[in-house]
Parts: structure tokens; C-alpha cells; sequence
């Protein structure tokens, strides 16, 4: 019995030393690659232990801490050292990834010694009668371990790819410059020397040619990026309200948004001394929930539309453009119009000070909204009318309840108040001048109540009703109009399809136009008065014909030019039948997947492609964008910002999808990765329906690493055509190169302005040798043409499709164009 008892526990714990055992090997394994991370979480846990220690011990004791001991002296409370631990694991960790074991310590010291030693320094301005020396060593020995772990993240964005390069660099200076400008603690500083400190070594230690210029980015990271940005800063007064030592150079907007007319705060009187109101407003802590939640819902304006941002919202951007122009009004207000001004803060040794703090927090917000107002373009979802005027009427009406309710107490309140107009303006809560609030003395409780709440309650208001019109609770941000009008043309394209061009009808910035019976529809973009369409009409076979003159005469009663752009022969007879002109754009290229095979002299680089990879382990994965892992949907957007970095012109649209576009549950990506899994080259491809049933599908985007091997592209289009021959599909189309044809007569008259377009972007997208790669696989080519009724409007048709590829084009890209330098 005994016997059998030791075997079964013995049973019962192999597994468990097993699973011990394995979690072993792993934990070693990874110290083993990252040996750097794990010494600094390693540090961070003793110094924390020898911190906690010290201090009972100091207190049992009644002696002083010694002040150089506190090196590596990591915050002792539980939460802020799991956080801390979290921080150099992740950060840290990916740094060590990104940039090897011995770059990850030079980093880690090298930004420590910038960041510490350097903003040490801040001691000799800072002295306040204190001796130089103690007060040096004291500075120079508290490090942050964020201090090292910024600046060894920074370090490492110089060894990512564009896309996570600037993501990093941005969100990092985000942080630091948010916490330092708005709080202004001596570890802000700190961090914010260490991430330029980490820049610059980056760029020192990346062995690789050097860049010159920002890098150009995607509209959708232009959005990520900005959103991040006004994020940011609706935190940034928060963290100054409730900092007990709110110093940072930002503080003024802290206090404006803090503090109202009912804030305890002496010293605000126009015939007081305005550093007096400016040194109490700083000196303001909000200590209660109730203050710091009053203080919230101009922020939450902020938060509002950096979500907005994020999905691409128009009402987004002129929402926090207002915001933050009247934060910086307010500013203006409350620090300028104050007689005395701010000569007296602390003292006229101050004023230099005083004044930059106060310039900058007028300048910051400006400079927000000016860059906002300058990349617009980015921001192409316009909301419905309806949303619009729904907004406009919530913000009036609220704000005539709170003005009514503001008079009704005025005039109830025991103690007359002689100009009741000054109520309603205190009531504007942050945009208030500080100068009304000396006439609102001896308010009784209900009028002082309400007086507080009325500014919180309005910008509440504002930020509930910008919801709808920003897009910001919602991911699909159009305007209830065009989302209707996109899911009508998806209907009609399922149930009738469409040609070439027919799934790119469903992406944003079209808009669409559809026949009186709903059986045919138009989908097109206007630029000034010519509304140029994405390829012919769509919908039933029957019912396209009639479409053709009717989306016409459409255009012509709304006085614009209509051109159909990209239409097939049939399409084009049709038109040049009722006196039309034509101009060749472009060969599309399509094969029978059901037939086609590798075989034959023609197709000898598609084959060798083909094997190649097969014996070096690359894999094709047919997937939507929703079935793929994230890790691998995050190295696909790398590649694809990668892509657009590469590029001087903007990032082009049209018929020329990009990440956006691939997210669409209809469409598929086919992944070519090596045996870890990193991806190599993608592709995306747009389904065409016959009676609802996916008979074809069109090639849209291309992208590929670097390093990817040569014949990766020809390797994903022949697995392409192999999964859709095992799907019964009918026709594979390698899309048509836009502004390019294989050849062919010049068109009639010599006019050939979008030959000459073509030929000027060709260096830059490489139209032409994209149809050359098509060519390999041998398919048909079926020209493509763009007819208009007027060749009088031809130069205007041209701007106009230019337009339409790149919309963000600006003067100096578009004088590059016209030179040819791209």
C-alpha cells in the first residue's frame, strides 16, 4: 500500500515538476536573449527592496537618508514598481529586439548620464538660496528609471521601419514633452533630455546611410499621429491641475481650464497686481474630485476630437482647431488684459520667465491648430448635414437654458449683483477673463452653484453632441448619407457586379449617383466642375446602358463636365457613338485561373519564382485582413508605411487602395511569409459578384519588404491563381497600371496630357513597369479609356484626374511634376 501511495504521488507530481521545469528552461531562455532587460528589471527590484529597507530604517532610527545612496532608488510603492517593471520589460525589451544586447546597454547609460547629468544643471536656476553644491549632487544622484527607459525606446525607433520609427519617436516626445511643459518636475526634465539624447545616438549607432527631411507618412498614420497628439495635450492640463508643484512652462493653460469664477483664488482684481493673480492661479492645487471633475469637460472636447481624428473626421479638425484657438484666446485674456500685467510674479528677475511661460501657452494651442488646418486633406470624412445642424442646435439650445438659468438666480439671489451681463460671460467657464470675477463678490450658495456649474455643464454639451458628427464612438465615421449610398452600391454590385474598376466604387471619397428604377448606379468624384467616374456604371447587365446617358444628363443639369474614366470598349463605342472623344489610360490584364498554368517560355520567371520559394520555405497565406494574427497585420502596415515613406509624392487614391482599403471583410490578402513568420510581400485582391457569387477577383495592392527575395510578387500572383482555380473562379485580373498602355497610336489631335502625366509619375509609382511585370503571366489586355463629351475641357479633365489620384498634392510637388523630378 505504501509502495503504491509513493507511485501515485509520484504520479501526481511529475507533471507539475515537468511544467516547473519547462517554465525554467523558458525563463533562462529568455534572460539568455535579453540580458540587458533582465539586469535592469533585476536592479530595479533590489533598489527598490534596499529603498524600502533604508527608509524603516531611517525611521526607526531618526537619522537622515543619505543622499547619493539614492542612485537606481526606484519608486517604493507597489503599484508604481509594477508599472516600473512593466515599463523596462516592454520598452526595454523591444529595444533589445530591435537593436541588439550591447546598443541596449550603450543606450541605457549614455541617456541616462545626458538626461540626469544634464538637467542637473537646472539646479544653478533654481537655487532659491540654497547652496549650489548640495543641491547639484542631489539632482545628479535621483535618477527615474523612465528617465533611462525613454531614452532607450528613443534610441531604438532609429532601428524600425518607418511606420513604428515614427510612431514611437512621436508618442515618446508626446509623453515627455506633455508632462514637462504642463507639470514641469525635475524627472520631466530628465526624460525629455534623454529622448533627444536617445534620438541623436540612435542616428549615431544605426549603420545605415542618413536621412535627410521628415519622411512622408500615410493619411491613416498622418490621423494615428495627430490623434495621439491632441490626446496628449487634453491630458496635459489635468496633470498640471493636479501636480503640487505645477511649474512647467504650460501651467497657465492648467490654471485657465482649473480655475473659474468660483475658484478660491485671491489676488484676481483689476485693481490688484496681475503677477499676484497669475502666482495664486499657479499655486492652485486641486486637491478635491469635485474640482478636478468640473475641469474635465473642456478636455473631454479634446478627447472628443482626437478620436475623431483617428477615423479620418473633417468635423474633428475644426473642432479642436476651435478648442484649442480658444484656449489660446483665453489665455491671452486672462494674462494680457490684466492691468500690470505679470512684471511681479515672483520678482522682476522672474519676468523673462513669466513671460515665455505666458507667450507659449498662447503659441502652443495656435500651432496645434495651425497644423491641423495644414494637413486637412488627410481628414477626408465629411459628416451628414444632418449631423452638423444636430450639433449646432444642441450647443445653442444648451447654452440658452444655462444663460436663462444663470439670469433667473441672478435675479433671485439675496445679493444684488449690478451687472448680470458679467454672469452669463463668467459663465463661459475657461474662456471667462479673470477680469469679471472681481464683480461677482458675496454670491450666495445657489447662484455660486450654478455660476460653478454652468461652464462645466456647456462644454459637456459640446463634447456629447460632437460625438455623433466626429465619428468618435463609431468605426465606420461617414455621414449616414454616403454610408447608406456605399452599402446601396454594395448591394448592386453583388446582385449585378460591376466591371473593372466595379469593388473600388465602395471606398471613401466617392460619391455615387443612381437611376431612377435603383438597378444602375454611378459612382464618381467632383473636382471643381468636373466629376470624373471611378470606371462605368454598376448594377444589373440590362440596366448600365441607359445609365451611361442618364448620369450624364445628371451632370449636365448640375453644370459639371462628366467624364467616365477607365471604361471598357463596349462602354467607350457606347459613347463615342453619341459623339464622344476618347483618351487610352490604361491595359488591364486578366487570365482564366481555371487554365492557366506555369508552363511555357513566356512564364519561365513565374515558374522559377515559384520553386524558389517552395524550397526556401515561403508560404502564402489567403486570409481577410480580420483572420490574419495581429503580429502579422502589424508587420503589413510597417511594409506599407515603409512604402509611402519611400515616396516624395502624397499617397495616391482612386483606383489605388492602400491599408484602408484592405480592411473591407470582402476583400482578401494573400501573405507571403518565411518559416518564422515574417512577412515577406503582400497583396490584396477585390471580388467581382455575378448573381452574388464571387466569379473573379481583381489585384489591387502590392507591397514588399526590402529584404524580401527577388520573385516574392510573382510567387504570391501564381498562389493566387492556384487557391482561386480550387475556388471555381472564372477570372483573375492583374488590374490595369493606371496612365499606362503597352502601346498603340497617339490619340487624335496630339492631346496627350495624361501620356504626359504618366510619364512624370512613372519614375515615382512606376506605372509602366508595373504593366511590364504583368506581362509575365501572360495575360489578356483589354484597353481601358477615358471618354469625355468636349475636348475643349480636356486640360481641365486632366487636373481634374490628377486631382483625383492625389488630392493632397501641393504647389511645390506639383511644380516638382511639372519639371519631371517627381
Amino acid at each position: 500500500m505504501t509502495g503504491g501511495g509513493r507511485v501515485l504521488d509520484e504520479e501526481r507530481v511529475a507533471p507539475v515538476r515537468a511544467r516547473l521545469t519547462r517554465a525554467g528552461r523558458a525563463v533562462v531562455g529568455r534572460v539568455r536573449r535579453y540580458p540587458v532587460t533582465s539586469v535592469v528589471v533585476l536592479l530595479v527590484v533590489l533598489t527598490s527592496a534596499i529603498g524600502v529597507a533604508m527608509r524603516v530604517h531611517h525611521a526607526a532610527s531618526g537619522t537622515a537618508a543619505l543622499g547619493p545612496l539614492r542612485v537606481f532608488a526606484a519608486s517604493t510603492g507597489f503599484v508604481a514598481l509594477v508599472l516600473t517593471i512593466a515599463g523596462v520589460v516592454v520598452l526595454v525589451g523591444a529595444s533589445e529586439r530591435l537593436m541588439g544586447s550591447w546598443r541596449t546597454a550603450v543606450a541605457f547609460v549614455v541617456t541616462t548620464v545626458v538626461g540626469t547629468g544634464v538637467g542637473a544643471l537646472s539646479a544653478f536656476v533654481d537655487l532659491d538660496g540654497r547652496g549650489a553644491g548640495p543641491l547639484l549632487l542631489g539632482r545628479a544622484t535621483a535618477f527615474d528609471p523612465w528617465t533611462a527607459v525613454v531614452g532607450t525606446i528613443v534610441t531604438a525607433s532609429a532601428f524600425a521601419g518607418p511606420l513604428w520609427r515614427r510612431r514611437i519617436r512621436v508618442n515618446a516626445l508626446a509623453v515627455v514633452a506633455a508632462l514637462f511643459l504642463y507639470a514641469g518636475h525635475a524627472s520631466d526634465l530628465y526624460a525629455v533630455l534623454a529622448a533627444a539624447a536617445g534620438w541623436m545616438l540612435g542616428e549615431l549607432l544605426r549603420n545605415t546611410p542618413k536621412r535627410t527631411g521628415w519622411v512622408r507618412s500615410s493619411h491613416r498614420e498622418t490621423r494615428v499621429l495627430l490623434g495621439t497628439v491632441v490626446l496628449v495635450s487634453a491630458v496635459g492640463p489635468v496633470i498640471a491641475l493636479v501636480s503640487r508643484a505645477r511649474v512647467g512652462i504650460l501651467a497657465p493653460i492648467a490654471a485657465v481650464v482649473g480655475a473659474g469664477p468660483v475658484t478660491p483664488v485671491s489676488g484676481c482684481r483689476t485693481d490688484g497686481v496681475a503677477g499676484e493673480c497669475l502666482r495664486r492661479l499657479l499655486a492652485y492645487h486641486a486637491a478635491d474630485p469635485w474640482t478636478v471633475l468640473l475641469a474635465v469637460p473642456p478636455l473631454l472636447v479634446l478627447v472628443v476630437g482626437g478620436l475623431g481624428l483617428f477615423r479620418g473626421s473633417r468635423f474633428a479638425v475644426w473642432l479642436v482647431v476651435a478648442v484649442d484657438v480658444v484656449t489660446a484666446l483665453a489665455a491671452a485674456v486672462t494674462y494680457g488684459a490684466v492691468p500690470g500685467r505679470v512684471e511681479r510674479l515672483h520678482g522682476s528677475e522672474d519676468q523673462f520667465v513669466v513671460t515665455l511661460s505666458i507667450l507659449a501657452s498662447i503659441a502652443v494651442p495656435l500651432a496645434t491648430a495651425v497644423v491641423l488646418v495644414v494637413l486637412r486633406r488627410s481628414f477626408t470624412v465629411l459628416p451628414s448635414r444632418r449631423r452638423t445642424v444636430g450639433f449646432a442646435a444642441a450647443v445653442l439650445v444648451a447654452a440658452a437654458v444655462i444663460v436663462t438659468v444663470l439670469l433667473v438666480v441672478t435675479d433671485a439671489s439675496p445679493n444684488r449683483v449690478p451687472d448680470p451681463l458679467r454672469v452669463v460671460v463668467a459663465a463661459l467657464g475657461p474662456i471667462a477673463p479673470t477680469t469679471f470675477w472681481d464683480h461677482l463678490p458675496a454670491l450666495d450658495p445657489a447662484l455660486r452653484l450654478t455660476l460653478g456649474l454652468a461652464g462645466p455643464v456647456l462644454w459637456l454639451v459640446v463634447a456629447i453632441a460632437a460625438i455623433g458628427p466626429t465619428g468618435a464612438a463609431r468605426p465606420d465615421a461617414d455621414s449616414d448619407e454616403v454610408h447608406r449610398d456605399r452599402e446601396r452600391a454594395r448591394a448592386l454590385l453583388v446582385a449585378g457586379g460591376g466591371d473593372t474598376f466595379g469593388w473600388m466604387t465602395t471606398w471613401r471619397g466617392n460619391a455615387y449617383w443612381f437611376a431612377a428604377d435603383g438597378r444602375a448606379g454611378v459612382a464618381f468624384r467632383r473636382n471643381g466642375g468636373v466629376a470624373v467616374t471611378v470606371g462605368g456604371p454598376f448594377g444589373y447587365p440590362d440596366a448600365r446602358p441607359a445609365a451611361l446617358t442618364d448620369f450624364a444628363r445628371y451632370c449636365d443639369d448640375n453644370g459639371w463636365t462628366p467624364v467616365f474614366y477607365g471604361v471598357d470598349v463596349q462602354v467607350a463605342g457606347a459613347l463615342t457613338a453619341v459623339g464622344w472623344a476618347t483618351l487610352p489610360v490604361a491595359e488591364d490584364a486578366d487570365f482564366d485561373p481555371r487554365t492557366w498554368t506555369t508552363s511555357g517560355k513566356r512564364k519561365q520567371d513565374v515558374r522559377t519564382s515559384v520553386n524558389k520559394a517552395a524550397r526556401e520555405g515561403v508560404t502564402a497565406t489567403w486570409a481577410s485582413w480580420d483572420e490574419l494574427p495581429a503580429t502579422t497585420t502589424r508587420q503589413i502596415e510597417a511594409i506599407s508605411e515603409e512604402w509611402v515613406a519611400e515616396r516624395e509624392l502624397p499617397e495616391m487614391g482612386f483606383t489605388l487602395g492602400g491599408i484602408d482599403e484592405m480592411r473591407d471583410p470582402a476583400v482578401r490578402t494573400l501573405v507571403a511569409q518565411d518559416a518564422e513568420g515574417t512577412v515577406l510581400a503582400v497583396t490584396s485582391w477585390l471580388p467581382s459578384f455575378r448573381e452574388g457569387r464571387v466569379v473573379g477577383w481583381t489585384l489591387d495592392v502590392m507591397r514588399r519588404t526590402a529584404a524580401a527575395p527577388n520573385g516574392v510578387m510573382e510567387f504570391l500572383v501564381a498562389s493566387a491563381a492556384e487557391r482561386m482555380r480550387e475556388d471555381g473562379a472564372e477570372r483573375l485580373s492583374l488590374s490595369a497600371a493606371p496612365l499606362a498602355s503597352a502601346g498603340g497610336p497617339a490619340p487624335e489631335g496630339g492631346q496627350n496630357l495624361l501620356e504626359l502625366v504618366g510619364g512624370v509619375l512613372e519614375p515615382v509609382y512606376g506605372f509602366r513597369s508595373l504593366l511590364r511585370f504583368k506581362q509575365k503571366f501572360g495575360p489578356d489586355l483589354h484597353p481601358l479609356a477615358l471618354a469625355y463629351p468636349d475636348p475643349v475641357a480636356l486640360p481641365a479633365i486632366g487636373v481634374a484626374v490628377v486631382r483625383a489620384y492625389l488630392p493632397d498634392l501641393s504647389l511645390r510637388q506639383a511644380v516638382a511634376l511639372a519639371r519631371g523630378r517627381g
